[in-house]
């Protein structure tokens, strides 16, 4: 998934259905049975890679930033594409 269609996306989520968008703090990612938002962001090439981070919870307004930043780059958990995303109580789940 490239950022710009994942800032798209958020965009008309937060404008339809699910206008509390703004009350949504964090980004997890699904590894195996679990979820996690202990993650870091990081822009390399044509890439935005999360990557786990103990101590460092991702939050869903450092994410946007770096959409932003870099639109046309593909998004990645370590070697692995998102291909999408839901969204839960907390947050934002990619995967």
């Amino acid at each position: 998934m490239k950022a710009k269609d994942l800032l798209t996306a958020i965009q008309i989520d937060a404008a339809g259905e699910l206008k509390q968008l703004s009350s949504y703090n964090y980004v997890f990612i699904t590894e195996g049975e679990k979820q996690t938002n202990q993650l870091a962001v990081k822009v390399e090439e044509a890439k935005i890679v999360l990557h786990k981070q103990q101590g460092n919870s991702l939050t869903l307004n450092e994410l946007i930033q770096v959409l932003n930043e870099a639109k046309e780059a593909e998004i990645f958990f370590e070697e692995q594409l998102i291909f999408g995303y839901k969204l839960i109580k907390q947050g934002i789940v990619l995967g």
